[in-house]
């Protein structure tokens, strides 16, 4: 994969971050505990696109990039780059940049 295409990948993985923050997690009432990195229910989030990453990250590799057996390092490392990126859209505690006074 080239630089382009990185960047495609983490675009669509903060906009995917985003767009559950704003649709789901926004829709929602507020919970007793403030969403957050650590809340459960970001985990749970971070999890699942996790392991759907896993299996574009095969993908990928084995479709666009024509590895013939299961390249390991670049499937997990792939998708762990790809979730820390959508784990920055996904953090409601960066929603609101207010400028001070």
């Amino acid at each position: 994969m080239n630089f382009l295409s990185y960047v495609v990948l983490g675009g669509l993985s903060y906009a995917a971050g985003w767009a559950i923050r704003t649709y789901v997690l926004g829709k929602q009432p507020k919970p007793a505990q403030p969403y957050g990195l650590k809340h459960p229910v970001i985990l749970g989030y971070l999890g699942a696109f996790f392991i759907v990453m896993l299996v574009i990250s095969w993908l990928i590799g084995r479709y666009l990039l024509g590895h013939v057996t299961i390249d390991l390092p670049f499937i997990i490392i792939n998708s762990l780059v790809a979730t820390f990126v959508y784990s920055f859209g996904l953090n409601p505690e960066n929603a609101n940049y207010e400028v001070p006074d």
